[in-house]
C-alpha cells in the first residue's frame, strides 16, 4: 500500500492542468523565439519541451487517480494528447494547486537524482582509494618497525633475550590485531567496489537514455 494519498481527478481535469503548463511553455518559447511557427529551430525546441513535459507527467502518474482508476501501469500519453494552442476548460483551483505541487516535487526529485548519479561514483571511488591508502600505511608502518628492530639486533654484540622476546610478542599482537581487521576491511572494500560498479552502470544507463 502506498504511504501517501493519491490525487483524484477526472480526465478533463488532468488535460486542463497539462494544457495550462503547455501554454506556459509555449508562451516562453514565443518570447525567446519570436519567429513563425514554421521556423525549424523553434519547432525542434517545441518538440523537446513537449517530450520533457510528457515525461514529467509520466513520472507523476503514480500519484494520480483519473476517473476513479489508477494509471500506474498505463500510458498517460493518450490522456494528454493535446496540440499546442489547444485549450481545455478550467477545473477546481485547489486540485490544480495540488497537482502543480506534485509536478514541481517530481521535477526537483529528478534533478536531485541526476545530481547524485553524477556525484556518487566519484565519492565512492575516493572513499575506496582512501581506505586502501590507510590500510597500506598501517601495514608499511608495522613492517618498517620490524625491519628496524632486526637491524638493531644485529648491532648489539650480546643480545638481550628478554627485550627481543618482549618486542617479538608486541609485534605478534599487533599483527594479530591487524589480521582481525583484515576481513572487515576487505568486506568494506568489497562494498565500496560493488557500490562503485552499480553507480557507474546506473550512470551509463542514464547517459544512454538521455542520448
Amino acid at each position: 500500500m502506498p504511504d501517501y494519498e493519491k490525487i483524484a481527478l477526472s480526465k478533463q481535469d488532468l488535460r486542463h492542468v497539462y494544457s495550462q503548463v503547455l501554454q506556459l511553455t509555449t508562451a516562453k518559447l514565443d518570447l525567446h523565439l519570436p519567429t513563425s511557427d514554421n521556423d525549424p529551430l523553434k519547432n525542434k525546441v517545441a518538440g523537446v519541451l513537449d517530450e520533457f513535459l510528457l515525461g514529467a507527467f509520466e513520472l507523476a502518474k503514480s500519484g494520480l487517480v483519473v476517473d476513479g482508476h489508477a494509471i500506474d501501469d498505463g500510458s498517460i500519453h493518450e490522456l494528454l494528447s493535446l496540440k499546442r494552442k489547444e485549450t481545455v476548460e478550467p477545473f477546481d483551483l485547489a486540485i490544480n494547486t495540488r497537482l502543480r505541487e506534485v509536478l514541481l516535487q517530481v521535477e526537483q526529485e529528478t534533478i536531485e537524482l541526476t545530481k547524485l548519479r553524477r556525484e556518487l561514483p566519484a565519492k565512492a571511488r575516493g572513499a575506496y582509494q582512501e581506505l586502501v591508502r590507510r590500510t597500506d600505511g598501517e601495514l608499511s608502518s608495522i613492517l618498517a618497525g620490524l625491519e628496524a628492530e632486526e637491524d638493531e639486533d644485529f648491532e648489539v654484540s650480546v643480545p638481550n633475550i628478554g627485550e627481543i622476546s618482549s618486542e617479538y610478542e608486541k609485534h605478534v599482537l599487533m599483527l594479530n590485531d591487524l589480521k582481525k581487521t583484515i576481513p572487515e576491511r576487505k568486506a568494506e572494500l568489497d562494498r565500496y567496489d560493488e557500490t562503485l560498479r552499480f553507480l557507474e552502470e546506473a550512470y551509463r544507463r542514464q547517459e544512454a537514455e538521455e542520448v
